[in-house]
């Protein structure tokens, strides 16, 4: 009896240690970020765009909305169809593929969807470098988590809702539409969300994509578009300060989007864990 209770005690100030070490780092990146951002802040890169050396940030900010955005509205609606088919229509065996499909899109390095884009999207069906051919790139990339997402926000419904359902005369089709998705709602945009910020911190894909614009994409091909990743990337290698304070300042508002988009879904999964 002593020694388990020793074992669970020890157990539990490993746990406890390695979630301070873990809550430390996280503590001194938001510090390391912000405290250097602050320092090299200048209001004009707000309101003004550049090349992602000198200038501003502005068509960067609108570029990353755009391609996160984009690619929401491309992967959502095929995601949340492949997660309707995992969880409804598709039996063991065929959900068991499209399960471990979704996974290994999962796993895909995205140098490797980056190389994808660029042959198909850029080369092979003329997009050039352009916001659709990033903002597919990047689909690609949100597809599998939007996918699982919306399977698990599907499974949370009560079996009871489900049952009821199909008592009263509803078709499977009704069930899905009026009762799954309905009351899963909170959860699948909470995933939804988490895909975005996923989606925003992409650098790799883009760079064979979208390429970069120090304006504003005029139209969805063949004009390339600006994005935040882009300038952390190209800035912080430079010797001078400004592009580095660009850099700085770039990463800052991506923490700060990723952070409000994880405290949305936070509180979207909190408000249906307390409706239930």
């Amino acid at each position: 009896m002593g020694m388990r209770r020793l074992r669970d005690a020890l157990m539990g100030a490993a746990g406890l240690a390695i979630s301070a070490l873990l809550l430390a780092a996280l503590l001194l990146v938001l510090a390391y970020v912000f405290y250097g951002a602050a320092l090299r802040f200048e209001p004009e890169m707000l309101l003004t765009m550049g090349n992602a050396t000198s200038g501003g940030l502005l068509n960067a900010i609108v570029g990353t909305w755009l391609l996160s955005g984009l690619a929401l509205a491309i992967s959502a609606l095929l995601a949340i169809f492949v997660a309707i088919d995992i969880a409804q229509y598709a039996g063991a065996r065929v959900g068991s593929l499209l399960r471990a499909t979704v996974d290994t899109m999962a796993a895909i390095p995205a140098m490797v969807y980056g190389l994808f884009g660029f042959l198909v999207f850029v080369i092979y069906l003329g997009m050039g470098y352009s916001l659709l051919a990033g903002s597919l790139t990047l689909s690609l990339m949100m597809i599998p988590y939007l996918a699982r997402s919306t399977e698990t926000a599907m499974g949370n419904v009560p079996k009871e809702l489900v049952a009821a359902a199909y008592a009263l005369g509803a078709s499977r089709w009704q069930v899905i539409s009026r009762v799954l998705l309905r009351f899963g709602r909170p959860l699948i945009i909470s995933g939804a969300l988490l895909t975005v910020s996923i989606g925003a911190g992409e650098t790799a894909q883009l760079l064979y994509t979208a390429g970069w614009n120090p304006g504003l994409p005029t139209w969805f091909t063949h004009s390339q578009v600006g994005y935040l990743t882009y300038v952390v990337w190209a800035g912080i290698n430079q010797p001078t300060p400004y592009p580095q304070g660009l850099a700085f300042v770039a990463s800052a508002l991506l923490v700060g989007m990723i952070l409000v988009l994880l405290l949305i879904s936070k509180w979207l999964e909190g408000r249906e864990v307390r409706r239930a």
